[in-house]
């Protein structure tokens, strides 16, 4: 995969070699690269060409800047990946051999949200052609994705998100192919996101930013933010470190430039911050889910939609300021603890307590925040007759308000030391070469013992949700000797990607591949069988004479079931049910058994 993509990144220097003479030649005054946004009074933002040619123009000026790309999207529209590295460096083994980490700032996952996109520009040109900031490069290298949704970036209209307050013009919050690419993390069926892992695993920034706008409730911030770092899912030391030094530094220094920040989340009671605060937590289906769960840092930032434009560009300048700046003075910290996590991902010793994957929050307060709201008042509409919360910005509050960001787990698993998984299952193995994760093959028919999950039925969604049909899947859990045939794939959860393993292989796990649906035909298997149930006249005698477990089970079931021992098509069926199950008995299975101690 790393061979692929540095021939990839190599097949785009052509670009670059036909540019360098260029370099240095071109003005390198700020004012000679105002962003189109700049020029507009931030009335409005760049399409894609307009963006890419503005990095270009930079990559002319700077030999700190190259362009490429990691991709294609389903209409042929470049995939924009910028690498910024003080010397010029553009693989990973370069730029770490030089002691930097890497921040990857992604933008326009949802086109309609623009910000990261103009704050991407912005920042960028001040440290490369202003300077400003110029040191972080000693420390820190980057890489933006300018526009990642760039079919839907493109579909520009005044239409979308229309109370957002600027852009005038903006994209589509879904793909071309009308799927929601912060929902395909795990799943992988945008061709967008088959190349975007790629590249993430090919990289493996220590930092991930992804910048969005929200809905939803009104307050002074400009933006609200969200870490996975109430749960789990990363190993404990890089979330301490999350916490103790990420976190607080970042909430500190956005609050010194103007612009304080609130965790992302939603009150007990819709428009009462009073009740209280639920920050929100995200699973790998997301993109700071999906970095935890590789033991990285994620930072979502969800800007405030019914703030000014620039005000949310500058906002986001900031949070990239004070991010790089909090890497590149705790660099060496940071290292350790992701080495540290990596380690303790791969060993046995994260595998000893149950694994959480579904939480909660408890009802104890964690503390009580100094919440920077609005005045609000609750009136009868005169146009749909309901309850109409409305905000008096000219009455900024501050209002105390409890916060519950304790979580406990709602649902654990007991982590395997390994999957086997069904060779049969070749969708499944490219999927798990997408996410970095290792495997082994068999080279014969292997006799194993196995905790399997039988699945007993599910609730499916009776909504599609991103073209499939979600399932909550029902099953039981058993130990069992079974045959894995040749060919089989063995997961050694012995890796730093374990963890990504689990989240796509355990049935119940938020966001698995049972979850979207790749496996309904194992949960509704299937029962062709075509045997007349007054066969089971004679074979049910059989059975009962060379079973007495059956026999005593049958007796009870007539003792304590009035209404089945008076059915005589019932009873033919208890016989005909248990025959057709064990000529199918594996129609059932998960593909994915578990080698456990």
């Amino acid at each position: 995969m790393a061979v692929a993509f540095v021939s990839l990144l190599l097949a785009s220097s052509l670009h670059l070699g036909a540019q360098q003479a260029n370099k240095g030649k071109i003005s390198k005054k700020v004012k000679d690269f105002i962003t189109y946004s700049e020029a507009t009074d931030f009335v409005k933002t760049p399409k894609f060409d307009q963006t890419r040619e503005f990095f270009h123009k930079l990559e002319e000026a700077s030999p700190m800047v190259h362009n490429t790309s990691f991709g294609t999207s389903p209409l042929g529209r470049e995939l924009s990946l910028v690498i910024v590295d003080k010397d010029g460096l553009t693989t990973p083994e370069s730029i770490r051999k030089k002691g930097r980490v890497i921040i990857l700032i992604e933008s326009c996952i949802h086109a309609g949200e623009p910000d990261g996109k103009d704050a991407s520009m912005i920042f960028l040109r001040d440290m490369v052609i202003g300077k400003k900031n110029i040191d972080l490069l000693d420390d820190v290298s980057f890489l933006f994705v300018p526009v990642f949704n760039v079919d839907g970036h493109e579909n520009f209209t005044a239409l979308n998100r229309i109370n957002q307050n600027g852009p005038e013009e903006l994209g589509t919050r879904n793909t071309s192919q009308q799927l929601n690419l912060n929902r395909d993390f795990l799943k992988a069926d945008a061709p967008e996101m088959k190349a975007w892992l790629k590249m993430y695993n090919y990289w493996l920034p220590e930092m991930f930013i992804d910048v969005h706008v929200t809905n939803g409730a009104d307050f002074q911030y400009v933006m609200t933010y969200a870490i996975d770092n109430m749960t789990d899912n990363m190993a404990p030391g890089i979330t301490k470190w999350s916490q103790d030094i990420y976190e607080k530094q970042l909430c500190s220094m956005m609050e010194k430039v103007g612009y304080p920040i609130f965790p992302y989340g939603s009150f007990k009671k819709y428009n009462a911050p009073e009740t209280g605060f639920v920050p929100d937590t995200f699973d790998p289906r997301y993109s700071q889910g999906y970095a935890a769960a590789h033991n990285r840092l994620g930072f979502l930032i969800e800007n405030h939609i019914y703030k000014p434009y620039k005000q949310r560009v500058d906002a986001t300048v900031e949070a990239f300021i004070a991010t790089a700046r909090i890497l590149a003075d705790n660099k060496e910290s940071l290292k350790k603890v992701i080495a540290e996590a990596d380690a303790y991902t791969s060993s046995a010793a994260s595998r000893v307590e149950p694994f959480g994957f579904q939480y909660k929050a408890t009802d104890e307060v964690s503390y009580v925040a100094n919440y920077l709201s609005w005045g609000r008042d609750t009136v009868k509409s005169d146009l749909s007759g309901g309850e109409w919360v409305t905000h008096d910005y000219s009455d900024p509050i501050t209002l105390p308000m409890p916060v519950y960001s304790s979580y406990k787990p709602s649902f654990t698993v007991k982590l395997p030391e390994a999957y086997i998984l069904m060779p049969q299952w070749k969708n499944v193995v490219e999927l798990l070469d997408l996410h970095g994760v290792k495997y082994s093959v068999m080279e014969k028919d292997t006799e194993v013992e196995v905790e399997t999950y039988r699945y007993t039925g599910g609730k499916f969604s009776p909504r599609q949700s991103e073209g499939r049909i979600p399932v909550q899947a029902e099953f039981t859990t058993q130990t069992e000797t079974l045959t894995a045939p040749a060919g089989s794939i063995v997961v050694d959860m012995d890796q730093p990607a374990a963890r990504v393993a689990m989240w796509l292989l355990e049935p119940a796990a938020p966001g698995s591949l049972t979850y979207w649906g790749f496996f309904n035909v194992c949960v509704q298997a299937g029962n062709e069988f075509w045997i007349r149930p007054q066969y089971m006249e004679e074979k049910g005698r059989e059975m009962l004479a060379k079973d007495p477990q059956l026999k005593a089970a049958f007796e009870k079931k007539l003792k304590e079931d009035a209404e089945f021992a008076a059915n005589p098509q019932a009873i033919l069926m208890y016989f005909y049910d248990i025959v057709r199950k064990r000529a199918h008995q594996n129609n059932e299975l998960h593909p994915a058994w578990r080698i456990m101690k």
